[in-house]
């Protein structure tokens, strides 16, 4: 990754973003948890795709593509980390490695929606790795941030009998 060019990664960053976008099951779904990536980490871009979501999001509530966004807050070091629903990108700020994420309340003094406690299930989970397999598992950097959510999530699905999310 280091070695990548920045401007083949830039190429490769958008057509991820538009296979994403233009996807049956992203076009599809109402409520998904989403990375906002870093470039330090020199993750997958997710600016337009994050910036698509909260436009569309904020038309009508009668939009039929209207959907729901849940980001990542780290919480501690032990792999606890949560994901909170956002209505905007003024519901962010950078946490202590600079990497942004939503603050524990929102502009008004109200916590965000965090996604175990939601009402209804998540359809999907757009999650950064360093490499993917052909049937879905990922390698991350190692904390064990996704990992943990993940399993507290899909025992949170069985428990409620939701369909599990795609990844």
């Amino acid at each position: 990754l280091k070695e990548m060019d920045p401007s083949l990664r830039s190429l490769e960053d958008d057509a991820i973003q538009r296979t994403v976008l233009e996807a049956p099951w992203f076009k599809s779904c109402k409520r998904l948890c989403a990375y906002i990536s870093c470039r330090a980490l020199r993750e997958v871009d997710t600016s337009k795709l994050l910036a698509e979501i909260l436009q569309t999001s904020a038309k009508d509530d009668q939009n039929c593509s209207r959907k729901k966004l849940y980001v990542p807050r780290v919480e501690d070091k032990n792999s606890h980390m949560r994901m909170l629903h956002i209505s905007g990108l003024e519901d962010l700020i950078a946490n202590s490695m600079d990497i942004l994420e939503p603050a524990p309340v929102d502009n008004k003094g109200n916590h965000h929606e965090d996604v175990m406690q939601a009402d209804e299930p998540v359809d999907l989970f757009l999650l950064p790795g360093l490499a993917f397999d052909k049937s879905g598992r990922r390698l991350g950097r190692g904390g064990g941030y996704y990992d943990t959510l993940l399993r507290k999530y899909r025992q949170l699905a069985n428990e409620r009998n939701w369909e599990q999310p795609l990844l």
